[in-house]
């Protein structure tokens, strides 16, 4: 039962993933939809280029990061004998935190470029 704890890392490896892809495929056309995609990214080419830029090293540097602390936290709630399904839903919230938080950073470094413009 306790194999299920692996599923706690599906966040921070689709997390590196995604920045590893976005870094080596980026993408320059803002209208097909892919790449990193939020309204403040699509204000002007200079707005999407950038966001372009940062968002993959913050997506891989948050996934790394959230990849630790997952481990941590299933080793630390295995040790304490929590439940399974505990350990699982704190996974889960925390890996949507840490998602989250990712597009959260990436807006605010594209918003503090362009402060003036």
């Amino acid at each position: 039962m306790y194999f299920l704890l692996i599923t706690n890392l599906i966040m921070p490896f689709v997390l590196i993933l995604v920045g590893y892809t976005l870094k080596k495929h980026p993408v320059s056309d803002m209208k097909s939809g892919n790449g990193y995609n939020t309204p403040i990214s699509r204000k002007t080419q200079a707005h999407w280029d950038y966001a372009q830029s940062i968002a993959p090293d913050i997506f891989i540097s948050i996934g790394k990061t959230l990849g630790i602390i997952e481990i941590v936290v299933s080793i630390v709630m295995f040790l304490f004998h929590v439940s399974i399904h505990i350990t699982l839903s704190v996974g889960c919230f925390v890996g949507l935190g840490f998602l989250l938080l990712g597009f959260y950073k990436t807006d605010l470094e594209i918003e503090k470029k362009f402060i003036n413009k």
